[in-house]
């Protein structure tokens, strides 16, 4: 739904409601200027959103050296060797 900005300025409540099942587009001298979109919906793209992010993060970490992860044996093979 296409509104002016002078519209919702008029009557921010009636708009708000509509918001509620379909996004609301605004305009401003026949140009877009803003959106109001749900609660729903807005919190539904938030979580894809940072659920594409961790996804990213993952795929870049880099992948951790063997040697480095905790070996028990290992550190009590050392320990009797006096290196530790």
């Amino acid at each position: 739904m296409n509104i002016t900005l002078s519209a919702l300025k008029k009557n921010p409540a009636k708009y708000f409601e509509i918001a509620k099942t379909a996004d609301v587009i605004i305009t401003k001298h026949g140009e877009r200027f803003g959106r109001i979109v749900g609660e729903e919906k807005a919190a539904r793209s938030e979580r894809l959103n940072a659920f594409d992010e961790l996804l990213q993060y993952v795929k870049t970490l880099p992948s951790v050296p063997d040697k480095i992860i905790y070996d028990k044996d290992r550190e009590e093979r050392l320990r009797e060797k006096g290196v530790l």
